[in-house]
């Protein structure tokens, strides 16, 4: 045996293992590098979907911010156009009774046919479609409202309920708001501190909070309703509150008691005359012509009473003393900026006087919430 390797039980055991043990060290190596790779793969993967997210909401954001842009310069575009129409009021051919005169002095017979109908008292609405967006401009007599401080006699609360009683009735105001309302309005513009059976004088408004005091005269703006006790309650009919129901007719801008008959809607009409609705159809139908559209080449606005009662006779002819045929010169200014889904929305109030154009009401936006009505301001 000289010379010859003993091998044991255990030492042959250990040989017979080792090529086996090394095969799994490899092997567990292996999967433990390629559960590294998958787990950086996977980081990498998330990174790139976060930064591919991020990436493409950052192209919305800036794809949003340039229609918004873009909607804003569309709607002072709308207002120039605006600012040009009622300017275009002042050629002394507008009202040439040869209709051609005027028209033959440009190619925009929409323009045209808009600026004849504001001169005449009416209202207009022009749109212009451009590549990407367009622009829609509604311009309309203020007179077309009522002036809500002519609704109101501080000295006289019977005649107050009666001034307001037509227009509740069509805006669906509920019976049993009524009187509280009119109390409230006649102490709101009274100058005593006495309270009207169901109204509200400065004590209690001051226990408010934030408080504030009864104005003690005329209603600035007719945003400042929503300051009387009980215009700001929801009807429970329609969920809306008493000033949204209401709000639409009125205006603080028209200067005088009187309704523009070549401007003011139907429910208008029926609101502050309590006509009936199709004497107040009638009258709408008869000025707009056979197109039945304001603004256009067949308008027939009534000239002065006698006229607007040899074609609606039905009228009674003491309406004379409440209506007016002509715009006074103060018009309201609707303009809308589209680009896709987005909207940039101007309303003002113009004063057309000595052939210049004053702001007296401005809000630019989404849509008029809390209006900015500056002092005589001029035009931006």
């Amino acid at each position: 045996m000289d010379g010859q390797m003993i091998t044991t039980p255990h030492s042959a055991g250990r040989r017979s293992r080792a090529p086996g043990s090394a095969a799994a060290g490899k092997g567990a190596a292996a999967g433990s590098a390629l559960i590294i790779v998958l787990w950086v793969t996977g980081l990498l993967a998330m990174f790139v979907a976060g930064f591919a997210f991020d990436m493409q909401i950052e192209a919305r954001i800036a794809s949003a911010s340039r229609k918004k842009l873009k909607a804003e310069y569309l709607a002072r575009g709308g207002y120039a156009l605006a600012r040009m129409a009622l300017m275009e009021t002042l050629d002394g051919d507008v009202n040439n009774p040869d209709r051609t005169v005027y028209m033959g002095k440009g190619n925009d017979a929409q323009l045209r046919n808009g600026v004849i109908a504001l001169a005449q008292g009416g209202g207009a609405d022009f749109s212009r479609e451009l590549d990407g967006g367009g622009i829609s401009v509604s311009i309309q007599p203020e007179n077309a409202s009522m002036n809500v401080n002519s609704l109101i006699f501080a000295g006289d609360r019977q005649k107050t309920y009666e001034a307001w009683k037509d227009l509740f009735d069509i805006a669906d105001v509920p019976f049993e708001n009524r009187d509280a309302l009119v109390d409230c309005l006649v102490d709101w513009v009274d100058e005593n501190d006495l309270t009207q059976i169901n109204g509200a004088e400065s004590e209690y408004y001051e226990s408010l909070d934030p408080p504030y005091s009864a104005y003690n005269g005329p209603i600035a703006a007719v945003e400042d309703l929503m300051l009387v006790k009980g215009f700001a309650e929801r009807m429970p009919e329609t969920g809306i509150t008493i000033y949204d129901s209401v709000a639409g007719y009125l205006t603080t801008y028209a200067d005088n008691e009187k309704i523009n008959i070549n401007a003011a809607a139907e429910e208008t009409l029926i609101a502050f005359f309590g006509m009936d609705r199709q004497i107040a159809e009638a009258i709408v139908s008869e000025r707009r012509g056979a197109d039945g559209l304001e603004g256009t080449e067949d308008d027939k606005p009534f000239k002065d009473i006698n006229d607007l009662l040899s074609r609606v006779p039905v009228l009674d002819p003491g309406i004379g003393a409440h209506l007016t045929f002509t715009a006074a010169g103060r018009f309201r200014v609707r303009i809308a900026g589209q680009v896709g889904n987005l909207t940039h929305s101007v309303v003002c109030v113009l004063q057309l006087a000595d052939k210049k154009l004053k702001v007296l009401h401005w809000f630019e936006g989404e849509q008029e919430k809390t209006p900015v009505v500056p002092a005589a301001a001029e035009m931006p």
